[in-house]
């Protein structure tokens, strides 16, 4: 098991707000710098992180501010890393209701700090939760997250109860999130 997870924890790409272009790019660049960028994330290698198609859907949703003269600014692509990695957990209305204040803020001023901010600390949590599994794995994370009601000997049946706690886990906190959403990002009525 510790080898499984150390290959996912170096598979897993974090992107530097530094790494970021401060250019404006075309469509193709955008997808092409995400791509790369978060290769790591991929399941598969035929697994595409985003295409032109969910990032022009994402605009249609107004979940960030239309691109200038079809150009993407270091903004757009800060938002849809994020959107990347929220999409898997939250739905696209939610992810929207989430992002709408920095949204809205970044319309009034494209200069604003505030998504910087949030960016900075997304990268730092997202570094935070690989120290924290790291953690776990240099404390043997078999038996931390096995329950002690039942010893199993079988790796397969150990890996089988982990990836169960772990689902229970992200469900959990799945849960948690839209509780926050639901109640904290309420959809306003026209």
């Amino acid at each position: 098991m510790k080898e499984q997870i150390s290959k996912i924890l170096n598979s897993h790409t974090i992107v530097p707000i530094e790494s970021i272009p401060n250019i404006d790019l075309y469509m193709d660049q955008v997808t092409t710098f995400i791509e790369t960028s978060l290769s790591g994330c991929k399941r598969s290698k035929n697994d595409k992180i985003l295409t032109k198609t969910m990032i022009n859907n994402y605009a249609k949703a107004k979940i960030f501010p239309p691109p200038q003269k079809k150009k993407y600014t270091k903004n757009h692509v800060m938002l849809l890393i994020m959107i990347y990695h929220l999409k898997s957990i939250l739905s696209i209305t939610d992810i929207s209701r989430l992002l709408k204040p920095v949204t809205e803020e970044l319309t009034k001023n494209e200069k604003s700090p505030l998504l910087e901010m949030i960016y900075c600390d997304f990268v730092t949590l997202q570094q935070q939760n690989e120290k924290n599994i790291s953690m776990l794995e240099n404390h043997n994370m078999e038996h931390t997250i096995l329950p002690e009601c039942h010893t199993y000997e079988n790796e397969l049946i150990q890996n089988i109860i982990v990836v169960l706690q772990l689902v229970i886990q992200a469900n959990t906190e799945k849960r948690i999130a839209e509780k926050i959403l639901d109640t904290h990002f309420s959809v306003k009525k026209a």
